[in-house]
């Protein structure tokens, strides 16, 4: 069977070829290292809110020494996020994921040996750094791998797979908590157990991206990668595209901009209309996220009540899961992210007229399905629209600073709860999801376009 000529593997030919499967091209090991990945980093996100209040009484914490770990949190975030979006551009995804995954698995464990508020805030910040990338580079890496149709739609599959097992998770976790004061250090120390990614990241599991290969000149390295998806998806390796019928270089030129061009026109505005959305989105949803069982408790659930709602909010990306595997190659991403930022930011309001219980769990539960829903075409959006010699960077820095957000919550939302209540905080954060929503709407359309269309 003979080779691709070298000089036809050009990012557009491999865009084509890749275009042309029917699925994704990825042993099934890869998947589970990739539904790993997508677990344990909502994991981490998701067991700090259920954690908090056992954390608070077995540290001694006060109000203001919980903004810490959870402020260094998001740093280490930032960080992490430049650093290792950084070298998946410069080295290749697999360097990139696989320090972003020691990160989190180390910090993940080493939190659970927390003594002071100044050990959890230092591991808090290492498992920052962990958490800054992963989503980013696992989102930008699907998307390099799947056909132009089917982005989304994997990305989705991979987030309902998670929400099943976070919903597990999330459950037995509550026993565990009853059981010991101490029994937040076990469900914390669980999260190390995403450490057992780093063996797949191979050469047949989690390949490197053929399109990032190609970006970098390794030419004949994408095309035995791109020949190995080819045969996994029952197509003749390098004969389902005519060179004939990938348009010339020309069309991929942007792949091979440095990161500095993403402040330059066209992507600065990209840039910074991401950038936007993140910033104000995550100032809410870390606000509501973190203080969740804090805020039911001030419109007067107990304690024991609020982290019961908390877990079962869980439950709705289920439901969210579902509807958005449906459409979410049927509408524009960013229409999709408008959706659910607003469905989010109306049951914050639902929370806050004070109706009862059943009304508050009821708010709860539709903010978590409008989170559940904006985020996969959020993320997929993000990653997307830069070019691919870029896009760990821009998908990172898109997101990782976006979280700078998230590190302000407890400076704008915990001083606001705490001085006026659950529903002055409430209002607060329904004004930034607002704004985020607005500022999202003003995106280029990505749905059904080729990555090499799209960076053009």
């Amino acid at each position: 069977m003979s080779q691709t000529p070298p000089a036809a593997v050009s990012a557009a030919n491999v865009d084509a070829r890749i275009d042309a499967m029917a699925k994704v091209g990825l042993s099934r090991a890869a998947w589970f290292a990739l539904m790993l990945c997508f677990f344990f980093a909502n994991y981490d996100i998701g067991v700090l809110t259920i954690t908090l209040p056992a954390m608070r009484d077995e540290l001694g914490l006060t109000g203001a020494e919980l903004g810490y770990p959870v402020t260094w949190n998001l740093v280490g975030y930032c960080v992490g996020a430049y650093a290792f979006g950084h070298i998946a551009d410069r080295h290749g995804r697999q360097k990139g994921l696989a320090l972003t995954i020691a990160a989190l698995g180390l910090g993940g464990f080493l939190t659970a040996f927390s003594w002071d508020v100044w050990s959890l805030t230092f591991f808090r910040f290492l498992t920052g750094c962990g958490m800054g990338a992963v989503l980013a580079l696992c989102s930008a890496y699907i998307g390099e791998l799947a056909p132009k149709n089917q982005r989304g739609g994997y990305l989705s599959r991979l987030y309902m797979v998670g929400t099943v097992l976070l919903l597990v998770t999330g459950f037995a976790s509550l026993p565990v908590l009853a059981a010991s004061p101490s029994g937040w250090r076990y469900l914390l120390a669980f999260g190390g157990l995403v450490l057992l990614v780093l063996p797949l990241i191979n050469g047949r599991a989690l390949v490197e991206s053929p399109r990032w290969l190609v970006a970098m000149g390794r030419r004949e390295e994408a095309d035995h990668i791109v020949r190995q998806m080819e045969t996994r998806v029952g197509l003749p390796p390098g004969g389902a595209v005519s060179v004939a019928d990938v348009p010339g270089e020309t069309a991929a030129a942007d792949d091979k901009l440095p990161a500095r061009a993403l402040f330059r026109p066209p992507y600065r505005s990209r840039m910074l209309i991401v950038l936007g959305f993140w910033f104000a989105f995550y100032i809410s949803m870390y606000g509501y996220a973190s203080y969740l069982p804090l805020i039911l408790e001030g419109i007067g659930i107990s304690t024991s009540d609020a982290v019961f709602v908390s877990v079962l909010t869980r439950a709705m990306p289920l439901l969210s899961g579902l509807v958005v595997v449906a459409l979410v190659e049927r509408m524009e991403r960013r229409t999709m992210v408008v959706i659910g930022t607003l469905v989010f930011a109306a049951s914050l309001l639902l929370i806050t007229l004070n109706l009862g219980e059943a009304v508050a769990t009821a708010g709860a539960l539709f903010s978590s399905f409008g989170i559940a829903f904006m985020a996969t075409p959020a993320y997929t959006y993000t990653a997307e629209v830069f070019p691919t010699r870029a896009r760990g960077t821009a998908s990172a820095i898109a997101d990782g600073v976006g979280h700078l957000g998230g590190a302000v919550a407890p400076l704008v939302v915990l001083p606001v709860l705490t001085e006026f209540g659950a529903r002055t905080a409430s209002f607060v954060m329904v004004g930034l999801l607002l704004i985020a929503a607005g500022v999202i709407r003003l995106g280029v359309r990505t749905r059904d376009r080729s990555l090499t269309d799209i960076a053009a």
